[in-house]
């Protein structure tokens, strides 16, 4: 397994991978990076090399995917990250290859390429939608104070299923491209084109590594966790307290409480006490009894 380390000297890590060029883009870092390491360039542009390390890394090694040590990096790194792919897709790669795949399919006399465009087009709003939804419902979530999240969490989880189905697409026009061409066409824009489509697979392949295993599980621990609230009522509750003598402690009506027990018995899946108090003592809500 090749792996970049952060002594390398940084240009020839990204001349032996070109495929970095758009990942280390991401980071806001620019080409003529000289003779420095990779460290020297992530502390000039004031980038966190470990984390820029576990990236790269996982980009370029399919075998390769540091679950915990991801897991380990602050949530808000990992969403600018991802945030950056989405618009380096929008701004960058949709656009190079829109316009190559213009170019080639006005340049070729066969009327039956032009089916490319129509599932280019497929592709192209597929993986627009699942990026206003990053953008507009998980990454937000991610990211607002816990009591915000219960008050605005979204109705419906992300499946691999709409990302497989971007992926396919892309796949396809791939595969239609080195198997199915006939007829004239211009060799140079297929290649464009060709490549283009196959070094976007590869990069979303990787993003889409870091977004399931990574950042939808976060979202689902995020999702089903408790409210610094309904923690103070499940404490309470281990106490053995009743509902009014647990509102008359928080300040709050007894409706309220019993609020707050429904959805600490939906989020948990647990009913009784003694299974309430095991969840308190394991997720370190309470100490445990000696």
């Amino acid at each position: 397994m090749t792996l970049v380390y952060a002594n390398m000297k940084m240009s020839e890590a990204i001349e032996s991978h070109l495929a970095l060029v758009p990942v280390v883009n991401r980071f806001g870092i620019r080409l003529g990076v000289g003779d420095d390491t990779v460290k020297a360039v992530c502390d000039a542009y004031n980038v966190d090399p470990d984390f820029f390390l576990t990236i790269v890394n996982t980009f370029i090694n399919e075998d390769y995917f540091p679950e915990k040590k991801l897991q380990n990096f602050h949530l808000s790194q990992i969403i600018d990250y991802l945030k950056k792919t989405n618009l380096y897709y929008l701004q960058n790669q949709l656009p190079n290859i829109e316009r190559h795949l213009h170019f080639f399919l006005h340049a070729s006399d066969n009327t039956s390429l032009r089916l490319l465009g129509d599932m280019f087009a497929s592709f192209k709003e597929g993986l627009r939608r699942r990026i206003e939804a990053d953008e507009r419902e998980w990454f937000p979530l991610l990211l607002t104070p816990s009591d915000t999240k219960s008050r605005r969490r979204p109705r419906l989880k992300p499946t691999s299923d709409d990302d497989e189905a971007i992926q396919a697409t892309l796949d396809d026009m791939r595969h239609i491209m080195l198997k199915h061409l006939s007829g004239a066409y211009d060799e140079n824009l297929c290649y464009a084109v060709l490549f283009a489509i196959d070094t976007l697979g590869r990069d979303i392949r990787q993003h889409n590594r870091i977004r399931h295993r990574i950042l939808l599980p976060m979202i689902d621990d995020e999702s089903n966790s408790l409210s610094e609230r309904e923690k103070d009522v499940l404490r309470l509750i281990v106490e053995g307290l009743t509902n009014k003598e647990i509102a008359a402690r928080l300040y709050v009506s007894v409706n309220t409480v019993l609020t707050h027990r429904k959805n600490i018995t939906a989020k948990l899946g647990i009913k009784t006490t003694p299974g309430l108090t095991f969840y308190a003592i394991t997720h370190r809500l309470i100490p445990e009894v000696k």
